[in-house]
């Protein structure tokens, strides 16, 4: 199961990762510093009708406070960003490396929390493959018998 935490969004809302089980598959993206995983985000929006047809929430989990504005998001991305100024979630979801600073790294949960799929890029430069992401999704969602409607009358 994927670790729990709240983190204060870019709505200005309190947003607990619990808070999507059972009703939608997650992709958590920690940034950390790499502007590689930022230009992966850009393109994780540019796939956000896809995303949402996966019914996949995209969270952004950013090592800065949210008075930084360091990652400019528009208000009509399907990305939830996250701001986690303490590090606090990047530690307890593993995102960190052995000095303790932020890295990236990608958690792809089911609808229930259960994590499906994880991505660390070697060396922190090499971003996922969005297509992959999307097709890791369709295989979770096929798998999924409590996500669909029977084959069979009861």
């Amino acid at each position: 199961m994927i670790r729990d935490f709240t983190l204060v969004s870019n709505r200005g809302e309190d947003i607990r990762i619990s808070s999507f089980r059972g009703l939608s598959n997650l992709v958590v993206v920690f940034l950390g510093h790499s502007d590689a995983m930022r230009i992966f985000l850009h393109e994780v929006e540019q796939h956000g009708r896809q995303f949402s047809e996966q019914d996949t929430t995209v969270v952004a989990v950013v090592p800065y406070g949210r008075e930084e504005q360091a990652f400019p998001i528009e208000s009509s991305s399907p990305v939830v960003v996250l701001y986690d100024k303490t590090h606090a979630a990047y530690h307890i979801s593993g995102a960190t490396d052995e000095n303790g600073r932020p890295v990236p790294l990608v958690y792809l949960t089911d609808r229930y929390g259960e994590i499906v799929s994880t991505y660390v890029a070697p060396g922190h430069s090499i971003p996922p493959n969005v297509a992959e992401i999307l097709s890791t999704l369709d295989f979770v969602n096929q798998q999924c018998p409590e996500c669909e409607p029977p084959e069979w009358p009861r």
